[in-house]
């Protein structure tokens, strides 16, 4: 529709035109020094125009012919920027299939390709990470170099993605230098100190894993459970860490929240250094504490063995609060051993053979076995005795074969 009105409208021009020229009778003189050129107007008003039409025509040839380096050049450069996109969603739709070294031989023809500094750095990066995969650590390496060329001393990508690799080749101790240099820059970058989590547990750095996980709880970048998993799992690695005295262990048993003082491994574990130390109230009353605000197994088996483990304390009080715990627990095949343990302890014989005998009927246990032939044999049934050894033993070789 537009054309037609644009073909109409010039039509109609054309007859305006055609009429004033057939009505125009006017003439145009020129004078050039002795020369004198007589025109019919019409003939000037053409002439006029051509020339003008003319020059117009020869400025825009003589603009387009000066301009053709700039217009050749921005044409190549769009040519290579077409190229590295191509071989940069290559590479990406690669890496993540997982074939790194493709990923790697396309980042490499993108990077000859690409002009954009922002793009060259993220494509620098992904072919460290891809040679990385690759396990060619020096051509790694040598993306990474480039990379802290691209993006200067202060990129948070290349530090964090160096420090992730150094990780992945456990390389614990460079990987910790370098998320130094990122706390610099970021000091509460949730991802730098998710890794360093990482490396401190592998390098059993228990206090520092500890206020990590506190760190990445409080801004919520892992679960509650999680940390409190973590803090846990710490917690048991100061224990082995360095043996500490009464006063140490104290200290350090008061530093726990409230909620890690309930934690079953945790307050077993505290509780047998307690003992060791000859401290077996203070260890009961750990186990005690733990098992009324949390029945596991590992603070009930840790209560059967204080006997043995410190010799101090009233068997016959212990002996008599885990008989008022198996009224509760009447089924609990682990109670049942402590219980046949603490009757051990207190030289009560039929009561703890009773004790014993039913346990290994609720679930037959190497080390329920194994305490049943003990106590067989202090009271003189070597045959019995040696069929529970055998027993425990089958029971521990069919538990190991299990094992992945």
């Amino acid at each position: 529709m537009r054309s037609l009105f644009w073909l109409l409208g010039l039509s109609i021009l054309a007859v305006l035109l055609a009429l004033f020229a057939r009505e125009n009778s006017g003439y145009a003189l020129l004078f050039f020094r002795q020369w004198r050129i007589e025109l019919s107007l019409n003939a000037f008003v053409l002439i006029f125009t051509a020339l003008l039409l003319g020059g117009y025509g020869l400025l825009k040839l003589l603009d387009w012919v000066l301009s053709m380096p700039a217009n050749v050049r921005r044409y190549q450069a769009s040519r290579r920027a077409a190229n590295a996109g191509k071989y940069h969603r290559e590479a990406l739709l690669a890496l993540f299939e997982g074939r790194h070294l493709r990923a790697e031989r396309s980042l490499r023809v993108a990077l000859a390709s690409q002009d954009d500094a922002e793009l060259k750095l993220t494509d620098t990066l992904m072919a460290a990470r891809a040679s990385h995969h690759c396990r060619d650590f020096e051509r790694r390496d040598a993306y990474l170099k480039q990379a802290r060329e691209l993006g200067g001393p202060r990129s948070l990508a290349v530090l964090m993605l160096e420090a992730e690799l150094l990780a992945e080749q456990y390389r614990s101790r460079e990987a910790l230098e370098v998320l130094q240099q990122v706390y610099a820059i970021s000091p509460k970058l949730t991802s730098a100190l998710k890794l360093e989590l990482k490396l401190r547990q592998q390098e059993n750095h228990p206090a520092r894993v500890v206020e990590l996980a506190d760190m990445l709880e409080k801004s919520e970048a892992i679960e509650a459970s999680q940390a409190s998993r973590v803090r846990g799992q710490a917690r048991l690695a100061q224990l082995k860490l360095a043996p500490m005295d009464a006063r140490e262990l104290e200290r350090w048993w008061h530093g726990l929240g409230k909620e890690e003082r309930f934690q079953p491994r945790l307050a077993a574990a505290a509780a047998r250094e307690f003992a060791r130390l000859g401290l077996g109230e203070r260890a009961e009353q750990l186990l005690v504490e733990a098992l009324e605000h949390n029945w596991d197994v590992a603070p009930l088996e840790v209560y059967g063995e204080l006997g043995r483990l410190c010799g101090q304390g009233d068997a016959v009080k212990r002996l008599a609060r885990a008989e008022d715990w198996l009224r509760h627990h009447p089924n609990d095949h682990y109670l049942l051993l402590a219980l046949g343990r603490l009757c051990r302890d207190a030289a009560l014989w039929g009561k703890a053979r009773t004790y014993l005998e039913a346990s290994v009927a609720l679930a037959a246990t190497p080390v329920a076995h194994a305490e049943l032939g003990q106590l067989l044999e202090q009271l003189d049934e070597p045959q019995e005795a040696n069929e529970h050894y055998r027993a425990s033993l089958g029971l521990a070789l069919d538990l190991l074969e299990k094992r992945p």
